[in-house]
């Protein structure tokens, strides 16, 4: 927002035209440069088709952590993620079946992929959380074979608990480091459908790690449409940005920022709340 001390750090997330086929149908891809030289990059999108989603490419690896989440987008249910996946691990591309959302783990120099969509019952997300500013992988031959557990471990179903609701959100996904195989990183993802203040009000935080909240929509057929009118306060000096598209807000460490107060709600909406730390913390605001 221009002419604001704060409005850099709010960016509007413009989705665009994914390679189709199995891959994205839409998707935003956001960069480190675009979160405040955060060590970190994301991508959200939609797909609705079978199929490899790099075909021929076989198994990449990366010099830094990785996590590939997989979820729905429904409005009332998060356990719901309508496909069937398998993703293979390492590089005797070991693998793994799953039907529900889930996250798989790729540490630095683990390999992994193909990805591929086995059935889709309804247009379904996926996140790829990288800890580091600049997205890059390079290409791992296959070689030998495993006992099909070797690499279990790293791929989690998540756990849908029931949220607070009310402006709240009315069901939530958390995971720490502690969970993540040690990775530098804790999220939550909520879903979210009434107007109000978040947290009843609570007032300003801060956090001793980098963290961004990123806003998203419910339409696959539109990613751009958030279906939500939001507020949020950043800063000592409590400066207010307000928007009603899906939003990335980049929150350096020690920033305060709260309260949030949602204004409109036209359809349920999701929030990715990522945190560069092992574990959730905060403290008020002085």
């Amino acid at each position: 927002m221009a002419g604001t001390k704060y409005g850099d750090l709010v960016k509007k997330l413009s989705f665009r035209e994914g390679r189709g086929g199995a891959n994205a149908k839409e998707l935003v891809f956001v960069g480190g440069d675009e979160m405040a030289g955060f060590e970190f990059n994301f991508i959200v999108g939609v797909y609705n088709q079978t199929g490899d989603w790099a075909p021929n490419r076989g198994a990449h690896a990366h010099t830094f952590d990785e996590c590939l989440l997989f979820f729905g987008y429904d409005d009332k249910d998060m356990s719901y993620l309508g496909s069937d996946m398998e993703l293979s691990l390492g590089k005797e591309l070991e693998k793994h079946k799953f039907s529900v959302p889930t996250v798989a783990v790729a540490p630095k120099g683990v390999p992994h992929c193909p990805l591929v969509t086995e059935k889709v019952y309804k247009p379904f997300g996926h996140f790829h959380l990288a800890l580091a500013a600049k997205y890059s992988g390079e290409g791992v031959k296959a070689e030998g074979t495993t006992d099909g557990k070797k690499y279990r471990h790293l791929v989690k179903q998540f756990r849908v608990k029931k949220g607070t609701g009310g402006a709240d959100a009315v069901q939530t996904i958390s995971m720490s480091g502690a969970e993540l195989e040690g990775l530098n990183l804790n999220f939550t993802m909520g879903l979210y459908n009434k107007t109000g203040p978040w947290s009843l009000g609570e007032v300003a935080h801060v956090h001793p790690y980098d963290e961004c909240l990123i806003f998203f929509g419910h339409n696959t057929d539109n990613l751009s449409y958030l279906g939500a009118e939001l507020t949020i306060d950043i800063g000592g000096e409590h400066e207010k940005h307000t928007f009603s598209d899906p939003t990335v807000v980049s929150i350096p460490r020690g920033l305060p920022h709260f309260p949030i107060v949602c204004k409109k709600v036209e359809r349920p909406y999701r929030v990715m709340r990522v945190g560069l730390g092992p574990r959730y913390v905060s403290s008020k605001a002085v």
